[in-house]
């Protein structure tokens, strides 16, 4: 499945740039994820996601693809197990910036094709898309904070790992408000 988002971050391009070229920021600014080792543009990490009363552990291992500083524009790649049962997941993501205005802005362009395998869940892209929004948006405002991730966000705030259920409760309860608002119209 492909997933696009986007966003205007109140950080010039050049703080952006290097927050993202960080791997272990990375990590600690993505709900559930932790970047344990770096080597070059490599990685290893983990992402614990709950469903319901049910905890996902996925370990994983990935690369920086690509870095063109001069056109803003990086790749990830990273393929995940799922601990203890069969499911996988594989990401590549590609990111392009732009400054904005007088350059203390930027625009933040994330192209995302995600592929899952075996994992208890088989929804459509436009569910993942809607669900998938907040977090992005989550992610890319703590990309755009300057000095140390932990300073800002605290060292255990995603110990509960990426919770899949309140995301989807969270864009169906949307989706029930977005509907009643057309009715009314």
């Amino acid at each position: 499945m492909r997933l696009g988002h986007e966003q205007e971050l109140d950080a010039p391009l050049d703080a952006v740039w290097t927050n993202f070229m960080d791997l272990r920021r990375i990590g600690r600014c993505f709900p559930g994820a932790r970047v344990t080792q770096v080597h070059g543009d490599d990685f290893v990490g983990e992402i614990k996601a709950r469903l319901g009363p049910l905890s996902l552990y996925f370990d994983g291992t990935g690369s920086m693809t690509e870095r063109d500083e001069d056109a803003a524009q990086a790749r990830l790649a990273a393929t995940g197990q799922e601990r203890h049962g069969l499911g996988k997941a594989k990401i590549d993501i590609t990111l392009q910036l732009h400054p904005l205005g007088d350059g203390n802005r930027t625009r933040a362009r994330l192209a995302t094709d995600l592929v899952f395998l075996g994992l208890p869940m088989d929804v459509g892209t436009g569910l993942v898309q809607r669900a998938s929004d907040p977090l992005i948006e989550r992610f890319l405002t703590c990309m755009s904070v300057p000095g140390r991730v932990h300073d800002e966000v605290g060292d255990d705030a995603d110990d509960d790992g990426l919770d899949l259920v309140r995301s989807a409760t969270d864009l169906f309860g949307s989706l029930r408000r977005d509907r009643r608002e057309r009715k009314r119209r």
